[in-house]
């Protein structure tokens, strides 16, 4: 059984803008599409026996709190995210691992970053992968995590919405990387056919 999987995480801005006038996501629910925008994006190729590297991004951001003009002068900007991959299992039979993402705001000089950490378990078998983990990092902004298989069919695994205000939660929930900080646990048996492909195709594809 040599199919790929994809686990993809993300940090979204629920906020049309947020921070004093920051592009957001502007999107309150979860998401498996790939051409959804997010502050930080994490993907990392699994399969039995193997763990990819680790591919990192953002759908970047524009200051849109002074109006048209400013925002066309200043333009898109990218976050520079980086991130890391540690293996802890990687057999046949099991994949354990810990993927990380930290970016910032690309137009405030000084920007604490966006946290996230994933621990992912995944044990898999011939007709069902168990999968097992855990979210951590900043609370703020909302989170998504979820499984892609070689297909492009998503079971989404986690979603975590902040309770922090759009204006202040830049300053006060990113300082310090929060990495012992649970956003909370995932869970889920994932069923799949001879060829590795899920069997239900889950697409959360709410924008």
């Amino acid at each position: 059984m040599g199919t790929s999987y994809s686990l993809v995480f993300r940090r979204y801005a629920p906020f049309a803008t947020f921070g004093g006038g920051f592009e957001g996501d502007n999107r309150t629910e979860p998401s498996t599409s790939l051409t959804a925008t997010a502050r930080t994006i994490g993907i990392v190729g699994f399969s039995p026996g193997s763990v990819g590297p680790l591919s990192t991004s953002s759908s970047g951001t524009a200051f849109s709190g002074a109006g048209a003009f400013v925002k066309n002068l200043l333009g898109k900007h990218i976050s520079k995210v980086m991130g890391s991959v540690s293996v802890k299992t990687s057999t046949l039979e099991r994949v354990r691992f810990t993927a990380q993402t930290a970016g910032a705001n690309p137009m405030v000089p000084f920007a604490p970053d966006i946290d996230t950490y994933v621990d992912f378990d995944a044990v898999f078998s011939k007709s069902i992968i168990e999968i097992n983990g855990v979210v951590r990092g900043d609370d703020f902004p909302n989170a998504e995590v979820f499984v892609l298989d070689a297909k492009g069919n998503a079971t989404l695994m986690f979603a975590f919405a902040t309770d922090g205000n759009q204006t202040t939660g830049p300053m006060t929930r990113l300082a310090g990387d929060h990495s012992g900080q649970s956003l909370g646990p995932f869970r889920s048996s994932i069923p799949i056919d001879s060829a590795g492909t899920f069997r239900r195709s889950r697409r959360h594809n709410h924008r």
